[in-house]
């Protein structure tokens, strides 16, 4: 049995009617020096995530297949702080100022809009994430609904999308997040 000598553990938070947390724990196999043993197919995508909105935010994503869905990481600086909605969205397109150009969340199968961990919900659907007073936000889950690989609910040439506002997770089809302060093509 490999042994595990690094883990990466984050907390997400969710704002749900009550709060409730979900702990994901990343580890590689450091014997092989190569995240792809500890993680399935290990094929991976990432965005970097650039201001909109007349916001300062900077960041990144990554977005790495493994059993069981794909592990999605994000991190971002210069935020204002508190709840931001996170979203995978349609279009790998973040040309507009506003963030528009993205069109609207990744939904390829036609679900209404939710919690990343409710029984139905966008594929896109990725929560919120909790930005610090000093603008810094760190937001890692497992989304089974997504892959990497080519095929319909592949996150490559879609865009990456931080809002303004928390996502009330139940309000179809946007969550009431707000305007678009980040956009990141995923390739």
């Amino acid at each position: 049995m490999p042994m595990f000598t690094r883990f990466r553990t984050s907390l997400a938070v969710l704002a749900a009617s009550g709060l409730s947390a979900c702990v994901f724990v990343h580890a590689t196999d450091s014997s092989s020096g190569d995240s792809k043993h500890a993680h399935g197919s290990g094929l991976r995508a990432s965005a970097r995530i650039e201001a909109r909105s007349g916001s300062t935010l900077a960041g990144s994503a990554t977005f790495t297949e493994q059993k069981g869905g794909v592990l999605v990481e994000v991190t971002v600086s210069n935020a204002p702080p508190g709840w931001h909605a996170v979203h995978v969205h349609e279009k790998g397109d973040c040309s507009a100022a506003d963030g528009s150009s993205a069109g609207t969340h990744f939904n390829p199968a036609g679900h209404k809009h939710g919690s990343p961990h409710a029984s139905e919900h966008h594929a896109g659907d990725l929560g919120n994430m909790w930005v610090d007073e000093k603008g810094n936000g760190h937001h890692v889950l497992l989304m089974p609904a997504l892959a990497v690989a080519d095929g319909p609910n592949s996150v490559r040439g879609r865009a990456i999308i931080v809002h303004a506002a928390a996502d009330d997770l139940v309000t179809d089809p946007t969550g009431n997040a707000g305007g678009r302060i980040g956009c990141g093509v995923i390739q």
